[in-house]
């Protein structure tokens, strides 16, 4: 199984930065593997760093929606906490396959469940 796995870093400060690369954006498209990411943010605070912050500071309401519109045109899935259930039904209206799962991580025994949701999730991508 082959998948790019976006982990939930802040998308200004740690996964733009790599994206800003020339031919990055496009490499992942064409590797023809599924590309899921899981939201750094959680109720509208960032799993921990700055995120949420420099969200407000750039005008932008912190959120799971405001997340998937920042890596709009590139995921085909979104991983999203059980708290932000609610905002399911906008993602899929955006045409983002969303997985709604516990993604706060605070043993080696949710990094593990986490990854093993996140890859069976992008299996699902593969044709």
């Amino acid at each position: 199984m082959t998948a790019v796995i976006i982990c939930p870093s802040n998308p200004y400060l740690s996964v733009d930065p790599i994206l800003s690369i020339p031919g990055v954006r496009r490499g992942l498209r064409d590797l023809g593997a599924p590309i899921v990411a899981v939201s750094p943010i959680v109720g509208g605070q960032a799993f921990k760093g700055p995120a949420a912050k420099l969200m407000t500071e750039l005008g932008v309401t912190p959120g799971v929606l405001a997340v998937a519109d920042h890596y709009e045109g590139l995921l085909d899935g979104f991983v999203i906490d059980e708290t932000d259930m609610a905002d399911t039904a906008a993602l899929r209206a955006r045409g983002l396959a969303t997985l709604v799962t516990g993604s706060v991580m605070s043993s080696d025994e949710d990094r593990v469940r986490l990854a093993r949701a996140c890859l069976t999730f992008a299996e699902a991508f593969r044709g």
